[in-house]
């Protein structure tokens, strides 16, 4: 590195001299020209204070109020970081007229794997569309671009993509299709579904469902814009340990998925898949602990009910684990083991097969589903045995203790299919609902009263489940007579809560188009016409 030395010095001057004069060096920056060469002096320049003179020093020293001296140098930033990350402005330094493009940056990939083998190369072997950081998803019809900035999640439908609005100067959530008709239909049952409930059910967003803002094809794949949410409720409770939330956050979750849940009653429409992942919380800081309801791809219309594999296992309800007829009953049996697993921070049943779980819901709750929903479910006989005439269902029913039939036992059900079934875990000491919420740990340091307090809002909390997961979908309580419970309400419990019986519901449903026609698809077992260019987002 060269010298810059001041006039009157010798390049033959002691090294006590030139290490005096690095010291008291005074650099005079050169003046810069765009037609001259000078990269050793502009972006190499070592850093050199401006010197005072002799007079200055002395005054300073009689002046407490003196004046610093001024400096003028070139900021030195770290060679690692000059020939890297400022790479482009250290050749500008160098050369002037030297210009880079965008354009020429490597490509950074979201998607795996991110070869394309589909779709023109738009696709992988999953036909998942490859995305890239500032890919632009472009709405042709209204000329909207969305940038991809991130990539949020991805599952078996396609991929969820953070992605920059720039009508809005807002990020929002992109969720892309896989490019393949089965899925294609599916996430149109989304649209319609989400576009009804939030124009005609919802218009003021009061009720915890999540806001569809647009949808458009690109590349072949569907492209939905929802907006963009925070953290879902199983990543909470992994962020907390995998134990418990407080009773309070616990009850203020609660009232809010049940408003949800009773718009959906309303509207016809069972989600079908409610579970911690499906429930998020808002990414606004004014209100840090509201929650939406998501995920509405495999919701349907309760007089359009064909699948029958439905529901995430471990919130999957009885009559649809037995193949019985179901209503949006199931979402509420949903709810209740969700309500269980943020108190509990584990799932009430993690049940490793249908056979475990089933298991694992008679050993918690006690009893098990009604002999009238066992005679005329299509998977009865995969669980239990008949163990009494059928013709005495009606008197079995009758009574409190009678049932034609009986569970089957491990030994039982391995004999059968020559096979022993899947048995998960055990996460509790206790093996009832009632010893599993009383003994669970209370915090620590946790003062007596509180403690008494505490114990008074579990047996609430316990009352409260025993509506929720009710084996007989009949009895099973409605979302809007949950949302009395003094659990939700927070009004003290004093004796077990008796709802008021609820006038049968006919869900008004002229508002999403129904089509009775008998092909396959979801689309059209949903009861939903697949024109959706009526819909106004």
């Amino acid at each position: 590195m060269d010298e810059v030395r001041p006039e009157g010095s010798s390049s033959c001057s002691t090294e006590a001299e030139q290490t005096q004069s690095r010291d008291t060096i005074v650099e005079t920056a050169p003046s810069f020209s765009p037609s001259g060469w000078c990269p050793r002096e502009l972006a190499f320049a070592p850093f050199v204070p401006l010197v005072e003179d002799q007079q200055q020093k002395e005054d300073k020293r009689v002046n407490a109020a003196g004046k610093f001296s001024k400096y003028r140098a070139f900021v030195r930033k770290p060679l690692v970081a000059r020939l890297t990350k400022e790479i482009v402005e250290t050749y500008q330094i160098c050369n002037p007229q030297f210009k880079y493009s965008e354009d020429l940056n490597p490509k950074r990939f979201l998607t795996s794997p991110s070869t394309g083998v589909l779709n023109d190369g738009y696709d992988n072997l999953n036909s998942d569309l490859i995305l890239t950081v500032n890919l632009v998803l472009i709405h042709v019809e209204k000329s909207r671009r969305y940038t991809v900035k991130d990539l949020l999640g991805h599952g078996t439908f396609g991929q969820v993509a953070k992605c920059w609005d720039s009508d809005t100067n807002s990020f929002v959530a992109v969720k892309i299709i896989k490019n393949q008709p089965a899925y294609y239909q599916q996430a149109l049952v989304e649209v319609t579904i989400l576009t009804t409930l939030n124009k005609k059910y919802d218009p003021e967003d009061k009720h915890h469902i999540v806001r569809i803002f647009d949808y458009f094809v690109y590349q072949r794949h569907l492209c939905i814009c929802f907006e963009l949410l925070d953290t879902n409720l199983y990543e909470l409770i992994k962020m907390n340990h995998f134990r418990g939330l407080s009773l309070g956050i616990v009850q203020l979750f609660s009232k809010q998925i049940l408003c949800g849940l009773a718009l959906l009653k309303d509207a016809g429409i069972i989600h079908c898949d409610l579970k911690p992942e499906n429930i998020l919380l808002c990414a606004s800081t004014v209100k840090p602990a509201e929650i939406k309801i998501i995920d509405f791809g495999s919701a349907c219309m309760e007089n359009r009910t064909v699948y029958s594999y439905i529901q995430s296992r471990y919130y999957r309800s009885p009559e649809v684990l037995l193949g019985y007829q179901y209503t949006t009953a199931i979402d509420m049996w949903s709810f209740g083991c969700i309500v269980a697993e943020l108190f509990l921070g584990l799932p009430l049943f993690p049940g490793a097969s249908e056979f475990d779980l089933l298991k694992r819901m008679i050993e918690i709750i006690g009893g098990q589903p009604p002999d009238y929903v066992l005679r005329d479910a299509k998977n009865t006989s995969k669980f239990f045995k008949c163990i009494g005439s059928l013709q005495n269902i009606e008197i079995s029913e009758g009574s409190k203790n009678g049932s034609v039939y009986q569970a089957l036992t491990e030994e039982e059900y391995e004999a059968r299919d020559l096979k022993k079934p899947s048995i998960g875990k055990e996460y509790f000491k206790h093996m009832n609902l009632e010893a599993i919420v009383s003994n669970y740990p209370y915090r620590k340091n946790l003062p007596q009263e509180d403690i008494a307090k505490e114990s008074q809002i579990r047996l609430a909390l316990i009352d409260f489940l025993r509506g929720l997961v009710e084996f007989d979908p009949a009895k099973r309580w409605s979302p809007f007579q949950a949302s009395k419970h003094p659990f939700v309400t927070g009004e003290p419990f004093t004796h077990p809560y008796r709802p008021s019986p609820e006038t049968p519901h006919i869900p008004v449903v002229q508002n999403i188009k129904v089509d009775n026609h008998k092909g396959g698809g979801h689309w059209f077992a949903a009861g939903l016409s697949p024109n959706v260019s009526h819909l106004q987002l």
